[in-house]
């Protein structure tokens, strides 16, 4: 190995044992660490001689793979909450209060059914009368939103199953089916009213669950016939749509989607709701692996895919993962195996750059149950797959390149505003000693902060959501790291700029309260293609052009209320050989203005010169009306709404981030601010 590194090591006490502060809300507890290397009286990062090792440079973005996108939310079933079959039934609490320990896997949102008609969260909703109107029927789902939105979260609520009003109930499988369609429209459009009057910030809203599933020829949660599903969503879609037209709509929530297409199914529910108006914005499909076995799910994706692809109307529609794990076995899934299988099946789902959102099953379980939650509704352990999805939400979402010299261990390395990191994993079962080199880092003093998941010395769960931190330095310049990767485990090594805590993709931007929803297109669709990804608390937009030839571009939109007298700051980074490869080449930020609830007129703020353009169906689903051109590369930029808005503008706008026949392996970033 070519140098030492002297750095400082923070110590905690006059021996070898380093205690280090956790970036969560309670501080990691152990102060177990590695040997430490000194020379003289200096204390340095350890340096030994390994068989294996990898070079990181935070200098160099890599643009030929997808960012860290945190495009992963949660799943915790109605029984999290309402695990009480009384007739006065309470929230389980223990469960409410571990919400902020959610909140810091960074989700968006957290999906729930309703289950009305049955005993779950939803349960007083259309019963003794009601009909969805009244805050009585409400009140346990309205302290859930009130829960998640101190945490900063949103909810997605699945609107299942049938209650009394629509013909359902508890008695036999009476909630299984919806006897009056009309009914039915009826109370999706009273839910829906009520989840926006009260300002629930309800995410999503879904119609029903996996209707598509069947066990020796009976509806496990539907019992009727694929055409009453259809008749149900359209139904559904047209209430709440009525109440909200700002509501994402979904609809399948498939169990075996490939199924689903191979039998027509598929293709049917897309072409009716089509025809009826009522197109999904996402369709949802749900895949659980068995003891890691992941290659099924690309049998899954394509069936997804190929549905959306036999219409162009369809290029809006995403697709949402709302339940999805690796496995299905108990064992595997609270075991250290998971460490591997959860950051593998990361990267696999950000290649699949048209699935906007998935959500992971479950964040939580009902008490006393022995699930594979990611916190053991037991004991409260935090399990190994949490502390993988607390490293990589830590991990900034700007992928830079690094260079192993084994596949024995997978790297996912990245480069933020204040922090950068790598997280190093074991992929072979065994233990490998490895040196990381690391170049490039963008700050003169910074800390240097080690954490482990390591079944040999596992952390003290129930009181840290942090992993087991082993050292803690104080460094700059390049730098050189020995350690081992344990079995089944992963080392986290992140660098933070001296004085700061947090780095911009966890923050909540003043904007975030403004967002009423966000949609996607997609010109193609196919794994590692053009990618579009915008952050609703953090206001990070990333786009790129991906290296598919069949997915040539992408875009993302908030919409975005009371936005008069604003101006907006961008500070955008521009991959350096970012260029038009084709006469509808897009790169840049489109502003679609509202006047009367109609989007009237369509801003284009271009980046390199790509002035052209294309019709992206979004916003007023035309070409530009205006062009502004914001230069080429790196820098902050301002554009004032006031001063391009039309006559009568309503301050609600589309903001978009685009890029469209672009040179392969380019991309941006954009932070958005208050100018």
């Amino acid at each position: 190995m070519k140098r030492l590194t002297a750095c400082v090591l923070i110590i905690a006490a006059a021996a070898s044992l380093v205690c280090c502060e956790g970036a969560g809300r309670t501080p990691g507890s152990s102060t177990q660490t590695e040997e430490i290397s000194t020379e003289g009286d200096k204390t340095l990062i350890p340096h030994f001689e390994t068989g294996y090792s990898a070079r990181i440079d935070f200098s160099q973005t890599d643009y030929s793979r997808t960012p860290y996108l945190k495009k992963f939310d949660m799943f915790s079933a109605t029984w999290s909450w309402c695990n009480d079959f009384s007739s006065d039934p309470k929230l389980t609490q223990k469960n409410i209060d571990k919400i902020p320990d959610i909140a810091l896997l960074l989700p968006e949102s957290v999906r729930t059914d309703l289950f009305m008609g049955y005993y779950g969260i939803g349960r007083n909703i259309g019963k003794n009368g009601g009909s969805g109107t009244t805050g009585e029927e409400f009140s346990l789902v309205k302290q859930l939103t009130d829960a998640l939105k101190k945490s900063s979260l949103r909810a997605e609520f699945m609107y299942f199953a049938s209650p009394e009003y629509t013909g359902g109930g508890i008695d036999g499988d009476a909630w299984k089916r919806v006897e009056d369609t009309e009914k039915w429209e009826t109370l999706c459009f009273n839910i829906a009213g009520y989840f926006k009057r009260n300002g629930m910030n309800v995410a999503r809203h879904e119609i029903w669950n996996e209707p598509d599933y069947f066990e020796n020829g009976n509806g496990v949660f539907f019992s009727g016939s694929w055409q009453d599903y259809i008749d149900l969503y359209v139904a559904g879609a047209r209430g709440i749509r009525r109440a909200d037209p700002d509501a994402l709509v979904g609809g399948v929530s498939a169990a075996w989607i490939h199924e689903l297409y191979k039998n027509g199914g598929y293709s049917e529910f897309l072409r009716q709701a089509y025809e009826a108006g009522e197109l999904p914005d996402y369709v949802s499909w749900h895949f659980y692996g068995s003891n890691g076995g992941m290659r099924m799910l690309e049998s899954y994706v394509t069936a997804a895919r190929a549905g959306l692809e036999e219409n162009s109307a369809y290029s809006t529609v995403q697709q949402c993962l709302n339940e999805f794990n690796v496995s299905l076995d108990k064992d595997v899934v609270k075991g250290y195996r998971m460490v591997g299988l959860t950051l593998e099946a990361y990267e696999q789902l950000l290649a699949a750059t048209d699935i906007t959102r998935v959500n992971w099953t479950s964040a939580l379980d009902r008490e006393n149950d022995d699930s594979a939650a990611l916190i053991d509704p037991r004991t409260g352990e935090r399990r190994p797959a949490y502390y993988t999805q607390w490293m990589y939400a830590r991990l900034p979402v700007r992928r830079v390149t690094a260079e192993c010299g084994t596949g024995r261990v997978g790297i996912m390395a990245a480069s933020g505003t204040d922090r950068c990191g790598a997280i190093i994993y074991d992929r072979f079962a065994e233990d490998t000693e490895i040196t990381l080199d690391f170049d490039g880092l963008p700050f003169e003093n910074c800390t240097m902060t080690v954490y482990v998941i390591d079944s040999e010395s596992p952390q003290a769960r129930v009181t840290s959501d942090v992993p087991l931190c082993t050292g803690k330095y104080v460094c700059g310049g390049e730098t050189e790291y020995s350690v081992r990767i344990p079995a089944n485990g992963a080392v986290y090594v992140e660098f933070s700029r001296t004085g700061t805590e947090t780095d911009v993709h966890e923050r909540k931007s003043e904007l975030s309260e403004n967002v009423v929803r966000t949609d996607y297109w997609y010109n193609g669709r196919d794994d590692n293609g053009a990618y579009a990804w915008f952050g609703s608390n953090s206001f990070m937009s990333f786009v790129g052009s991906g290296t598919s030839d069949k997915s040539r571009g992408a875009a993302v939109s908030a919409t975005l209320d009371s936005m008069k007298d604003k101006e907006l700051a961008f500070d955008i980074t521009v991959s350096g050989n970012a260029r038009a490869n084709g006469e509808n080449a897009m790169f840049g930020i489109t502003v679609d203005y509202s006047v009367g609830g109609e989007y009237s007129e369509k801003v284009y703020l271009f980046l390199n010169g790509i002035s052209s353009g294309t019709p992206v169906p979004l916003g007023t689903r035309r070409m530009p009306d205006k062009t502004v051109d914001l230069g080429s590369g790196d820098g902050t930029r301002l554009f004032d709404l006031n001063q391009y808005a039309p006559e009568g503008w309503d301050g609600k706008i589309m903001l978009s981030f685009v890029c469209n026949e672009m040179q392969k392996e380019t991309g941006a970033e954009f932070i958005v601010n208050i100018g």
